[in-house]
């Protein structure tokens, strides 16, 4: 209510001063109408109130007056005020203003087009638009002011080309086109303004070559980093004499740097080059530009050496070349370089070692030297720079011990010296390091243990630690934690060989921890403390044993828990199920027993679960199988029995199965080919599944590897897994299946012969199964044949033992009755084959004849624990009724 009211006010007295113009004036009346034509919102912000001071205009905010003069406006700057809208309605009342020279509405929310009419602005030669939110291509007609001075329309969204019409605002000195979405080339007459002195084209898509810069070149400050520029760069900018900053950073300039294009460049102060596709080498001229600071020629193909002239270049306080083809030592005159603050050299191939004169560069705060061949070992020199923060030498030739005096570097912030071949121990004065936050010296030769007190020390405090890969001993230091500042603990591939450091437990800041092949341990305590902050744990690969506590579980922020290779035995706590934000558990070799806890299906946001290689029984839980985020899931060599459930759906990112040396039974599910993602492995070898293959497995055509081997499958292999197509492994050997294999298998099988063994009807074309019929029935009557032969030989060896014992019955004994012939025939069993009783001839001579002859019927039996078959004849010529084999 009280704005409603003010705003009627407001609006009764503008219609009395209106009535009366003797009253209000002219340039009062157009802001007002200006102001009116503004959205609500900016109308709000814009307090132009009336009062009865003569000069009220020139006291509005943001107003200001020409001298000497009550009502006549020289400037508006609205800038930073919040204001917003279009200006298409409003701007116009200001160009009424004849009097107005400066206009800044930058850093507003002004959106829409650039408003042409500010070119019939006829006084105006200062427009700031810069930090809004305008749209649209760039208006020719505003250039129609031949006054103008300065422009700039930087940080919009500006599209469309530049306009050629620019070249005729010969007065202007700056323009600001910067950070938006400009595209096409430069117009020819741009660079050509004869009074143009700033420049900024930067962060923009405009693309071609550089046009010609005139002899009466101009510009100071050339700025158009961040665009497409191409081709090389034009001899023509010897011309600007001037030329005190020149940005071309990240173009696709090319070639060469010309050689003689600094000679007359002799004001140039800062040169960035970087990001281009410059080559050769340096040119000799640059190294006479005396008053350059600073020098960035980083990410380009530049070769050759580094002059020892770049020692004369006094005013340097930046040098980066990295990223190049640079080769040769590091240049010793850059130790005369008391102004430089960085020096930025990585990723190149200087070789060498490092020059002792670099201890003199007082002032430098970053060396970065990384990614090189430097040798030799670091000179105690180095440690007299005090004010060094950043000082990165990792991936070199670096060797020896490090030196004792680095204890003097006290801005040290970040060391990094991974991946050399540093020998010894680490000096103890390294403690003396208080500010420094990250230490790695990973993958050296180091030994030793660490020195105890590396992170007492309050503020800042270590961040994070990399020891990785040395020969370091002894505990894990548990002051590491001190302060509650680490984040990042790596001591991975050591010889560590104490306990499991409980610490970390309480340890609230860190957040990854890897203690992976290393010597510890004893059990993990089952009181450590809930540790809510840690997402990272890795401990694979040490001695600890015992079973794993429960408390994991409530370390609610793991990612990735990895406790493989070690000796942990008993049973998966289903706590660890209450790991929402769990991505990775691997619990593989250990000595684990028990249930699948089904709870590990509750991990929701799980990527990969590896428990293979335990003792882990019981079937396999259908939480797990159906969870949706789940790519990898490696159960193999276990104890798993029951059947592969048939649960998997279409919604899931299963990509990789391993079930193979377990005891799992039943068939393969068909739910399998709902697997959209499914393209690494299929293990399930080495099990008791049987039945056929299923040509459903057909819709699998993104699997990479299929391994069926060692199990009961039997049948043909339907035709259909031709559609197979991306395999590149498949292994069927060691079943019991016949018929053809899949023309896309031959080749597979062809080139990995073993991985179809085991198979003795299988065959890979016609010719193949054709003879594999042939020697099947050939194998028939061989063993027909054989089975007559044996039971032939039997029989004469049977007749004979008969006709002995009948002898012998009648010396003197009574004959005996068929039933008694037959209870003493069961008894010799000693006679027969080892793996035929005479039940089984019994068994045989009452069931189905295969064959009838003169002298007796043929029959079939088997051994009772059915590996051998035989053939049993029944001598219908005795009146005993012989059986021979």
């Amino acid at each position: 209510m009280p704005l409603i009211f003010h705003n009627f006010v407001l609006s009764f007295s503008l219609s009395l001063l209106l009535a009366s113009s003797v009253t209000l004036p002219e340039s009062a009346t157009y802001l007002l109408r200006f102001r009116d034509n503004l959205s609500k919102s900016s109308q709000r912000l814009l307090p132009w109130n009336l009062t009865n001071s003569p000069s009220f205009v020139c006291e509005w905010a943001g107003v200001a007056c020409h001298p000497n003069s009550t009502f006549l406006i020289k400037s508006l700057n609205l800038s930073g005020l919040g204001l917003s809208g279009t200006l298409n309605d409003s701007i116009y009342h200001l160009c009424s203003l004849t009097d107005l020279q400066y206009l800044d509405f930058s850093g507003n929310n002004f959106t829409g087009k650039i408003p042409p009419v500010l070119g019939n602005c006829s006084q105006l030669d200062t427009i700031f638009l810069n930090g809004n939110g305008f749209e649209g291509s760039i208006p020719p007609q505003i250039f129609r002011s031949k006054r103008f001075l300065t422009l700039d329309l930087g940080y919009n969204s500006l599209t469309g080309q530049i306009p050629a019409e620019i070249s005729q605002c010969t007065n202007l000195e700056y323009v600001g086109l910067y950070n938006n979405f400009l595209s096409g080339n430069i117009p020819p007459g741009l660079f050509s303004l004869p009074n143009l002195k700033s420049l900024y084209l930067h962060a923009n898509n405009l693309s071609g070559e550089l046009p010609d810069f005139p002899p009466n070149c101009a510009i100071f400050d050339l700025w158009i980093h961040g665009n497409s520029f191409s081709g090389s760069l034009p001899h023509s900018l010897s011309y600007c004499h001037n030329l005190t900053k020149f940005f071309a950073s990240n173009n696709n300039f090319k070639g060469i740097i010309p050689p003689d294009i600094f000679k007359s460049l002799l004001q140039l102060e800062i040169l960035y080059l970087d990001g281009n596709k410059l080559e050769g080498g340096i040119p000799e001229t640059l190294w006479d530009l005396e008053k350059l600071q600073e020098l960035v020629l980083s990410g380009n193909n530049l070769n050759g050496t580094i002059s020892e002239r770049i020692g004369e270049l006094e005013q340097l306080t930046a040098i980066a070349i990295a990223d190049n083809n640079l080769f040769g030592q590091i240049p010793r005159t850059i130790g005369s370089l008391q102004n430089l603050n960085y020096l930025i050299l990585f990723g190149n191939k200087l070789q060498g070692p490092l020059p002792p004169e670099l201890g003199n560069c007082s002032s430098l705060t970053e060396l970065r030297l990384q990614n090189n061949l430097i040798d030799g070992m670091i000179p105690t020199e180095i440690c007299e720079l005090e004010n060094l923060q950043i000082f990165y030498l990792f991936n070199n030739r670096i060797e020896g011990h490090m030196p004792h005096q680095i204890g003097k570097m006290n801005s040290l912030l970040e060391l990094a010296m991974y991946n050399n071949s540093l020998n010894g121990t680490i000096p103890s004065e390294i403690t003396s390091l208080k500010n420094l936050t990250f230490l790695s010296l990973a993958h050296n030769n180091l030994t030793g243990e660490v020195p105890f007190g590396l992170r007492k020390n309050d503020f800042p405090g270590l961040v994070k630690l990399d020891l990785t890969g040395n020969q370091f001993y002894g505990p894990v230091p548990t002051y590491l934690c001190y302060g509650n500042s680490l984040s990042v603990l790596d001591l991975g591939s050591n010889r560590f060989n104490d306990t499991f450091p409980v610490v970390l437990g309480n340890c609230s800041s860190i957040k990854r921890v890897i203690l992976s092949n290393n010597l510890l341990q004893g059990s993990l305590p089952s009181d450590l403390d809930q540790n809510h902050g840690i997402s990272y744990l890795d401990i694979r690969g040490n001695l600890l044993e015992g079973t794993i506590p429960e408390v994991l579980g409530y370390w609610s922020n793991l990612t990735m828990l990895d406790l493989s290779e070690n000796r942990f035995s008993g049973s998966i706590p289903a706590e660890i199920g209450k790991l929402e934000n769990l991505r990775t558990l691997k619990i593989s070799s250990n000595k684990l027993t028990g249930r699948i806890p089904s709870d590990l299906g509750n991990c929701k946001k799980m990527l990969t679960l590896d428990l293979s290689n335990n003792h882990l029984s019981g079937t396999i839980p259908s939480d797990i199988i159906t969870s949706v985020e789940l790519q990898t899931l490696l159960l193999q060599d276990n104890e798993l029995d029951g059947e592969v459930p048939n649960s998997f759906t279409s919604t899931q990112n299963l990509r990789e199965l391993q079930l193979g040396n377990n005891m799992l039974q039943g068939t393969i599910p068909c739910s399998l080919d709902t697997l959209n993602h499914f393209s690494s492995a299929l293990n399930l070898s080495h099990n008791k599944l049987s039945g056929e293959i299923p040509s459903c497995l057909s819709s699998l055509d993104k699997l990479q590897i299929l391994d069926l081997s060692s199990n009961s499958f039997s049948g043909q292999i339907p035709v259909e897994l031709d559609d197979m197509i991306s395999l590149s492994f498949v292994n069927i050997s060691f079943n019991q299946l016949s018929g053809k294999l899949p023309v896309s298998w031959m080749q597979l099988i062809s080139s990995n012969p073993d991985s179809s063994l085991g198979n003795p009807l299988l065959c890979d074309e016609d010719l193949s199964c054709s003879n594999v019929e042939k020697k099947s029935s050939r194998r028939g009557h061989l063993l027909v044949v054989a089975g007559i032969v044996i039971g032939v030989i039997f029989s004469v060896a049977l007749v004979c033992f008969v006709i002995h014992r009948f002898l012998g019955r009648c010396l003197g004994k009574e004959f005996l009755t068929n039933q008694s012939l037959l209870q003493e025939s069961q008894r010799e069993t000693k006679d027969l084959p080892e793996d035929l009783s005479f039940k089984d001839i019994m068994r045989a001579i009452e069931g189905y004849a295969i064959g009838k002859g003169k002298h007796g019927t043929v029959y079939r039996t088997e051994s009772a624990n059915l590996t051998k078959s035989w053939a049993v004849k029944k001598d219908t010529a005795s009146k005993m009724g012989t059986v021979s084999l």
